[in-house]
């Protein structure tokens, strides 16, 4: 076996008094690969390191030469020379396993090429799950009690504060800034307006970011400018963020200076759920080419948008698509477009399709649905022969099979792999007959020149795969 690293670890000169040594342990490496019919390994060396974590110096260069494909097998002679942390453990060990590289530990006989070796893996990652969330208790419990008994900052700062020696202070320069977005708010804007109008000011978040609608909500709702402080407000599971009962919040009012005076702060909150209650949204039924029309210049979907406007003897409702890029506050170069001049754009290009004759056919049409759950099940195809090699392999290594059946299987399994990629090749590049499009939108066709707008809209669905809208003119059709 080439390309074989030996990994060798002192921490103090007591170790040598317990056979230790660099020496001793640079020795039983070379005999152990020997004994194993491997090449003479090359050594990385940490002396005086101790194994508490992973910042040392010829660790990180053995990581470096495994991510770069140099090393087939890791070496040590016990496995606490590589890490006393179970966690750095398993997460060195899923590094070496996702480079193709082994771990084997000579004394233990730990190696995870071999089935026990992985089973002891998954033992071992069973312990660091359990510790996990024993340390993950601790931390909670420790959380709560500095939540209720002081008035330390034990979340990240929201905008306006800063926190020093634990605890949170204005920054005067941001909390000008929360003001100003306040008075707009009782001005009558709404989220995106005054996200536009502290992004035209050249105004940033604390990760000097543009304000967007999204942020300016969390932060003008935001408890915390009033000097409240409310902890374990949420739980988060699996990436999954859920509020918790009140009764499991901890309220601490005056836990630190306000920026905005509690009358004005519940006075603008007010304002604003009175908005959302005035703003009457259409339903997406009335909306032909919702999920389907996008924007050209920054890919976002363009979004239904109905928008009623008072004037002084009528008033007008607007429905418009717009970009959801300027929705958020980030601007864009064509951010709407009537619903009826689109729509009736797009009504008017089936009406061609259909018409025309078979010559005059010239569409962009998508791969079939049919053609991308075939190409998922040819993948997983793959994957199934690799597996199957993978087990003759394991199979010779226990003598199970002689060399002869394994070159068999060898060959078998990369003509199936080559026949299966072939095909994946043939589906990528086949697409449908623009006759069957045709043919496809001709069904349709009654459906969406009728009354019932939910119905006519799914049988958009039914043909359209995208619809691209550039400077509100330029419209390209994606077709199933």
């Amino acid at each position: 076996m080439s390309n074989v690293a030996a990994y060798i670890r002192v921490s103090t000169d007591e170790q040598a008094d317990k056979g230790n040594s660099l020496n001793e342990q640079q020795e039983r490496l070379k005999a152990y690969c020997v004994a194993m019919g491997w090449s003479e390994p090359t050594f990385y060396i940490d002396d005086g390191y101790s194994a508490k974590d992973l910042r040392r110096p010829a660790i990180k260069k053995l990581l470096d030469d495994v991510t770069e494909g140099k090393l087939q097998i890791v070496l040590t002679s016990k496995l606490d020379r590589l890490c006393r942390n179970l966690l750095d453990l398993l997460q060195t060990v899923k590094l070496l396993t996702q480079y193709n590289c082994s771990y084997v530990s000579a004394s233990e006989s730990f190696d995870t090429s071999t089935a026990v070796g992985r089973m002891t893996l998954q033992l071992l990652g069973t312990f660091a799950e359990f510790e996990r969330e024993r340390t993950s208790e601790r931390v909670k419990d420790n959380m709560i009690s500095l939540a209720k008994n002081t008035d330390r900052a034990i979340v990240g700062p929201c905008y306006g504060y800063d926190v020093i020696d634990k605890k949170y202070v204005i920054n005067e320069e941001e909390a000008k800034n929360v003001r100003y977005m306040f008075e707009l708010a009782e001005q009558g804007d709404g989220y995106r307006m005054i996200a536009k109008k502290l992004n035209d000011r050249g105004i940033t978040t604390k990760r000097n970011k543009m304000f967007d609608q999204i942020n300016v909500k969390r932060l003008i709702t935001n408890q915390a400018l009033t000097g409240t402080m409310i902890y374990n407000k949420r739980s988060t599971k699996d990436s999954k963020t859920t509020f918790r009962d009140e009764s499991e919040w901890i309220v601490k009012e005056g836990n630190h200076s306000p920026i905005i005076p509690i009358e004005q702060f519940e006075k603008v909150q007010e304002i604003l759920r009175s908005r959302s209650r005035a703003r009457k949204h259409a339903d997406n039924e009335t909306y032909l080419l919702t999920g389907l029309a996008k924007c050209g210049h920054c890919e976002r979907n363009m979004k239904g948008s109905t928008a009623r406007v008072k004037r002084k003897y009528n008033d007008y409702t607007y429905y418009r698509y717009i970009c959801g890029s300027y929705q958020l506050g980030y601007g864009c170069k064509h951010h709407a477009v009537h619903r009826e001049d689109l729509e009736t754009l797009i009504i008017e290009q089936i009406r061609e399709l259909v018409a025309a004759s078979t010559k005059e056919l010239n569409i962009n049409i998508s791969p079939r649905a049919s053609a991308i759950d075939e190409i998922k099940d040819l993948k997983s195809q793959l994957s199934k022969v690799g597996n199957k090699m993978q087990k003759q392999i394991e199979a010779f290594e226990n003598d199970l099979i002689s060399a002869e059946d394994l070159k068999a299987a060898r060959m078998r399994v990369e003509a199936d792999r080559d026949s299966l990629n072939k095909r994946i090749s043939q589906l990528l590049s086949k697409k449908y007959e623009a006759e069957t499009v045709q043919k496809n939108a001709a069904l349709m066709l009654p459906d969406i020149l009728g009354a019932d707008r939910l119905k006519a809209k799914q049988a958009i669905r039914q043909i359209i795969e995208q619809v691209t809208i550039t400077n509100g003119e330029q419209i390209e059709i994606v077709w199933k």
